[in-house]
């Protein structure tokens, strides 16, 4: 297994998110699961509209799962993970996972039966927990035409767990098949170049590299930048956060 990199030691032993209350049973939840994007990196309410690259004018939204209970424990951030700062987001619940991929395509259904296209962050938080859901949005992908996602996966490839490793393959897997339609880049992955890694790990290359421009002030957000699904040669960094 990938060694975990754990500064903050009191969330090193956690197996999901510190704050509970937040977790939405799905049973009891009558909102949407896949909701338009509030958030202010990404592209909040008016502004949340790609304003270039390939999906321009597609509308962003965001879809948010429980962190580390459905991500990997070699992900580098695990105890590092910017959900640990975010208490009031709803963390949808992955275990009854018939009726979170009904929720799913029943937002769909709702917004890409409008006469726009969806970039969908895909997770805010939380992953792609087996291979069943990899494969669930490659049917989705196929059902709407309309529809792009992006993201980030700590599931790699390389990981000398096996259960992680086939994840990271299937992702790779819709990645070649789907190109940006599906660009789920691996999160500080050494031997991937479609790839979302810590500066705390690596450092800007030009030609190969690029530190997120939102971060740094050249950009507004993700709607008006495209690098992370429009530019497959870059590794793209991300300052801790």
């Amino acid at each position: 297994m990938l060694d975990c990199y754990s500064p903050n030691t009191k969330y090193l032993h956690l197996e999901n998110t510190i704050y509970k209350k937040s977790i939405k049973n799905l049973a009891d939840y009558n909102y949407n699961v896949i909701k338009p994007s509030k958030n202010k990196k990404l592209g909040s309410n008016k502004s949340a509209i790609v304003k270039k690259g390939s999906f321009k004018d597609y509308r962003m939204y965001t879809l948010t799962l429980e962190e580390r209970a459905t991500c990997p424990t070699s992900c580098f951030h695990w105890s590092t993970c910017f959900g640990n700062n975010m208490p009031f987001a709803h963390r949808i619940s992955h275990f009854n996972q018939e009726l979170l991929e009904q929720k799913i395509i029943s937002d769909l259904d709702l917004y890409c039966s409008k006469q726009y296209g969806v970039l969908l962050r895909t997770h805010v938080l939380g992953d792609f927990f087996n291979i069943r859901y990899v494969l669930f949005w490659g049917s989705m992908l196929e059902k709407y035409p309309n529809l792009a996602l992006y993201g980030y996966t700590a599931y790699l490839p390389e990981d000398s767990n096996k259960q992680y490793s086939e994840i990271g393959l299937e992702i790779k897997r819709l990645v070649k098949k789907f190109g940006n339609r599906f660009a789920i880049r691996f999160s500080n992955s050494f031997k991937e170049s479609f790839s979302a890694n810590s500066t705390d790990i690596m450092q800007a290359v030009k030609g190969e590299s690029i530190v997120c421009p939102e971060q740094t002030k050249l950009t507004d957000n993700c709607t008006t930048c495209a690098l992370c699904w429009d530019c497959p040669s870059k590794k793209i960094l991300f300052i801790t956060h």
